[in-house]
């Protein structure tokens, strides 16, 4: 995409590197605004590559170079490189931050940078660029060791080192509190195991807005995904007045082994707008010690009532055929009700007959084992939990397209979103959820929320995207990353 902005709107490499050195700066400098300090030199240290990460990185040097501050102190940005500078870019931006007069270290050995690092305010990570794949050398990765201990604000550019072009982690990565990325957002800075190392993440041009950037003169390139934003959010809005319950829709959620979960489920599909919510339990009825205290607001039944108009099945519910099967068999005769399938239900093998007999109207909400599973059962390979959570954008296309209409959900601390419509595939992000999400009963809330706007009449991707978002949003409003319950996430979806 660089190559090609540069040929279309005849802009040079050199060009689009001086905007990234300079949104780099920004970066830095709304850092030393932000934390004032009494010393009269600040230091900003410049990890550097020999490639054209590198050249960024001596480009933000020099920049730096000479620059007084509002109280008289002084930046004193200093290089350390792990290796010679090797592009044309990269030599032509080292000898330029020389000549004013940046300090260039080589990090040939842990003290030579330690003193440097140690008394740092800023560590700016220009090692390596997007596309990395390996492993880092010892020198690299003793050099993001030492970054990583320093009691400084970490910057990473573009990605930071360590981070592989799919989305996993090389051992000794740089750990960044913000990572300015150039041009386009990284589908590799979404996956799980980024979120603990890219720190917050800030788009930056390169001279041509993200949109020219973005823009292609033929399908050469596409997104691999679109990033969900707060903004997207399609509330259940009610705007008319002469409305009754059944207006809203009836979601029946089956019962099972661990009835808990089914009240949860169950709870947050009625906050979330279902006009109605039954309970439902084909082996044995309802007592009122069965349904714990969320219940009063919740309908128990039997049978699947007759008016539901969307059914959530999985949650708690037992993985033997008996508790499975009767959901299944019910959803082959009412081929219009769609549904969400949940946890248990991902182990029954039936599952893959059904997909087949009607992918539309599904919703699948699996976490990574779940979808190891799930895969499995449908003949999709028998992957490792690891890839389940660090290739889901590939296995989630995959599954998407082998089972054409279905909508798969992969929770994880960024969910992906994958619908294939039988012309194109499309796979969406959602990264605003909060670490507070990682209890017991949050995927139950989930499965509720998506099946409240089933039942209200939202496409299935819509309620899988809209759902997800809640929820997300919900989890925000945690001031404590340890204190969330599903009954108290279900309450904060009141507030949005």
């Amino acid at each position: 995409m660089d190559k090609a902005a540069r040929e279309r709107y005849d802009l040079t490499e050199e060009l689009m590197m001086e905007n990234a050195a300079s949104a780099l700066e920004r970066a830095v400098m709304r850092h030393i605004f932000d934390a004032p300090s009494k010393v009269n030199a600040r230091t900003v240290a410049v990890l550097c590559g020999g490639g054209n990460n590198g050249a960024d990185g001596y480009a933000l040097a020099r920049r730096l170079a000479g620059q007084m501050l509002a109280d008289s102190a002084r930046l004193v940005p200093v290089v350390i490189a792990v290796a010679a500078p090797k592009s044309d870019l990269c030599r032509r931006q080292a000898a330029r931050a020389k000549n004013c007069g940046v300090q260039c270290l080589n990090f040939d050995s842990a003290a030579n940078a330690d003193t440097v690092l140690s008394g740092a305010e800023i560590i700016v990570d220009c090692l390596f660029g997007s596309g990395f794949h390996g492993d880092l050398d010892e020198k690299t990765a003793a050099l993001c060791a030492q970054a990583n201990t320093a009691r400084a604000r970490r910057i990473a550019c573009d990605v930071p080192t360590g981070l592989r072009e799919n989305g996993t982690v090389a051992e000794g990565a740089f750990v960044a509190d913000c990572t300015v990325t150039m041009g386009a957002f990284k589908l590799s800075l979404y996956g799980d195991a980024a979120k603990d190392f890219a720190g917050h993440i800030v788009c930056e041009d390169l001279g041509i807005s993200r949109a020219l950037f973005e823009a292609q003169p033929d399908d050469s390139y596409r997104a691999a995904a679109t990033l969900l934003e707060a903004a997207d959010i399609v509330l259940p809005h009610r705007p008319k007045n002469v409305v009754n319950k059944g207006t809203f829709g009836h979601v029946a959620v089956a019962s099972g082994e661990k009835i808990g979960a089914s009240c949860i489920a169950g709870a947050a599909a009625l906050r979330f707008g279902a006009g109605l919510v039954s309970l439902v339990r084909h082996d044995q009825p309802f007592t009122k010690g069965d349904v714990p205290r969320v219940s009063p607001e919740l309908m128990t039944a039997s049978d699947i009532p007759a008016n539901v108009t969307a059914l959530a099945f999985g949650m708690g519910l037992g993985r033997s055929a008996e508790h499975t099967r009767p959901y299944f068999d019910w959803l082959r005769a009412h081929t219009s009700i769609p549904c969400v399938i949940d946890a248990d239900a991902v182990y029954d093998e039936t599952v893959v007959s059904f997909l087949r007999a009607r992918a539309s109207g599904i919703v699948l909400t699996p976490h990574p084992k779940e979808l190891q599973v799930l895969l499995r059962n449908c003949g999709l390979g028998d992957h490792i939990v690891a890839e389940c959570l660090d290739n889901r954008p590939t296995l989630i296309e995959s599954f998407c397209r082998a089972f054409p209409g279905c909508v798969l959900l992969v929770k994880g601390a960024n969910p992906m979103i994958g619908h294939y419509d039988g012309a194109s595939f499309r796979l969406f992000v959602n990264p605003l959820g909060k670490n507070c999400l990682a209890k017991a009963g949050s995927g139950d809330v989930l499965a509720g929320l998506i099946a409240a706007l089933l039942a209200q009449g939202y496409a299935p991707l819509d309620a899988a995207i809209n759902g997800s978002l809640a929820h997300a949003l919900a989890s925000r409003q945690f001031k404590n990353d340890f204190s969330l319950t599903p009954l108290a996430l279900i309450d904060a979806v009141a507030a949005l």
